[in-house]
């Protein structure tokens, strides 16, 4: 039945099928993977966040401990720390203190306070105000240095400066010194807080969590509440400190603008869909209708009787009524048409074939040769009477050149042949120009081994006179050099002229390329360049090398070859 269904009918079900089955399958696979893609990429830039977050709490850490480093290497506090200390030493590292907080760039909220303590009590302080009795009494209760015996840097986690009655909360990073000193710089817990606060945007969705050495949770205050399964948790750890910054996010809060998109493109795609299919119904029953009118129309093509005869036998013995389909009938009457488009072809080689051995044969007869050889004798005889040389001699050069041109021996000829007829021009072009014109010709090897086309060499020498010189002041200069060797022949034929246009090597390289769909073609009254080059390539096929070049000091160039032994050409000629 889905056979016998018209074309515009199996078209509307094979696309319904498509829009209605195929595309909501694909676009579920589509957004799973969609969904797939964001989630890896939200989740690598949620834990990128996490990442530079602690990256950014480590550092403020590194940076205090830095300003410790800093001021053990400074000799102006080595010696304060080793020596009994008085008020002017104790202003000089105040200084001395203030300049390396400067010069190392550190934030002024970052900082809190930088001391130096000895385990005597002895104490110098930059920064927050204090309390020194407050201080003093600190001291002898410190821990610290018996800590720092373990391990080089202490990190205390957040707790109240005592050395300030207000009791802010600080953390301090500290390193020992000289045996029985410590130093010891103080960071605003306000400050680490507020990273911690702001560093991540949606913090209402997001919880941080900031855990110590010990597990113990630094951030927040409050009691975080427990990771769920639907969850996204990144975890970092700081290098200076050793704690843990833990962040956690709901998957569906991750996922919204993944989800806000999957709606919209599933309104899009069933949007699209509907009308897709509305205009395609449009364009498809516009299309099809005259698809019925153009197989009976190819179908009644003219042709001869016996075509039109082999046509009704073969849609005799087909059930073309048994069917809706147009493409069935198109088909049927496109292969008619066809054989006929073949056997028109056949008839139009053969036709230009004849065609081209007539255009050769009335080149050969378009003068009664006898006459002219009689007359140019008696031209020459007459020139000889008057004691005029040149008279024979160009007589003599141009009987030759006809007797060439008409004697019917084919059109192959041996190239010292067609180099003869080139130089028989060439002696009568001189003779008229005289000094004006320099002719440079170079043989080489055995001219009479190789057979080319009647007429393939002298044309182009022709065209140097005809056309090259045009703009170009006497003298005149033209090359040709002939070779035959083993590999192959080769002619070259260059001037010092005005050089091809470009416009006609683009048209020459244009149409030379359509010679072999399209047969011989000859312009020029059969005598031109394009003419010469198709003659060449059907005696020579695919060995022919032929090119039409300009000079690089100026002049045009045509080169023709053939490569390999000479075998097998072909005579278009009869």
């Amino acid at each position: 039945m889905f056979k016998k269904w018209s074309l515009l009918t199996r078209l509307l079900a094979i696309y319904a099928l498509i829009v209605f089955l195929v595309i909501p399958l694909s676009y579920v696979g589509f957004y799973k993977y969609y969904q797939s893609l964001a989630y890896r990429t939200l989740s690598e830039s949620f834990r990128w966040e996490v990442t530079s977050l602690a990256e950014r709490l480590d550092n403020a850490i590194a940076a205090a401990d830095g300003l410790a480093v800093n001021t053990l290497a400074n000799p102006s506090i080595e010696n304060w720390m080793k020596e009994t200390p008085d008020a002017n030493t104790n202003n000089k590292v105040i200084n001395v203190f203030n300049k390396m907080r400067l010069d190392l760039e550190i934030e002024p909220d970052s900082f809190n306070r930088i001391s130096i303590i000895k385990e005597n009590g002895t104490f110098l302080t930059f920064g927050s105000s204090y309390n020194r009795e407050q201080v003093r009494k600190s001291i002898a209760g410190l821990s610290w240095f018996g800590e720092l015996q373990a391990k080089p840097v202490l990190v205390v986690p957040p707790h109240r400066d005592d050395w300030d009655s207000k009791g802010k909360m600080v953390v301090s990073v500290i390193r020992s010194a000289v045996p029985g000193t410590i130093i010891e710089v103080q960071i605003p817990y306000s400050y680490l807080e507020a990273m911690l606060s702001q560093g991540t945007p949606n913090t209402t969705s997001k919880q941080v969590i900031l855990y110590g050495d010990n597990n113990e949770i630094l951030y927040p205050a409050s009691p975080p509440q427990p990771a769920s399964a639907n969850e996204v948790t990144a975890e970092n750890k700081l290098l200076h400190s050793g704690w843990r910054l833990v962040v956690t996010q709901p998957m569906d809060m991750l996922l919204t603008s993944v989800r806000k998109t999957g709606y919209w493109m599933a309104a899009i795609a069933g949007g699209l869909s509907l009308i897709s299919l509305v205009l395609f119904f449009i364009f498809t029953s516009r299309t099809t209708r005259p698809l019925v009118q153009l197989s009976q129309a190819m179908a009644r093509i003219p042709g001869d009787a016996r075509t039109n005869e082999q046509l009704e036998k073969r849609f005799a013995g087909l059930d073309t009524k048994g069917t809706q389909n147009e493409i069935v009938h198109l088909y049927h009457a496109f292969t008619s048409m066809l054989q006929r488009m073949e056997e028109s072809k056949r008839q139009a080689v053969e036709a230009h074939s004849r065609e081209l051995q007539a255009q050769f044969i009335a080149l050969q007869a378009q003068m009664n040769p006898h006459f002219l050889y009689n007359t140019l004798t008696l031209i020459g005889m007459l020139g000889m009477e008057e004691g005029n040389e040149e008279i024979p001699k160009i007589t003599n050069g141009l009987v030759r050149m006809l007797r060439y041109v008409t004697y019917d021996s084919g059109e192959l000829v041996f190239l010292q042949e067609e180099v003869d007829h080139t130089l028989h021009y060439i002696e009568i072009m001189k003779t008229r120009y005289r000094e004006h014109l320099v002719v440079d010709v170079k043989l080489e090897g055995d001219l009479s081994s190789v057979r080319v086309p009647k007429l393939s060499v002298q044309p182009f020498v022709e065209n140097c006179m005809k056309h090259g010189f045009v703009g170009k002041k006497y003298p005149w200069r033209i090359e040709l050099r002939v070779s035959v060797k083993r590999a192959g022949w080769e002619v070259r034929v260059q001037d010092d002229g005005d050089g091809f246009r470009a416009d006609y090597l683009e048209e020459f390289s244009r149409k030379r390329e359509r010679v072999g769909r399209l047969g011989l073609h000859a312009d020029e009254g059969g005598l031109g360049m394009l003419n010469t080059y198709n003659r060449l390539l059907h005696t020579f096929g695919d060995k022919l090398r032929f090119e039409l070049s300009n000079n690089k000091a100026g002049g045009a160039s045509v080169y023709m070859g053939c490569e390999g032994e000479q075998t097998d050409v072909q005579n278009i000629a009869g």
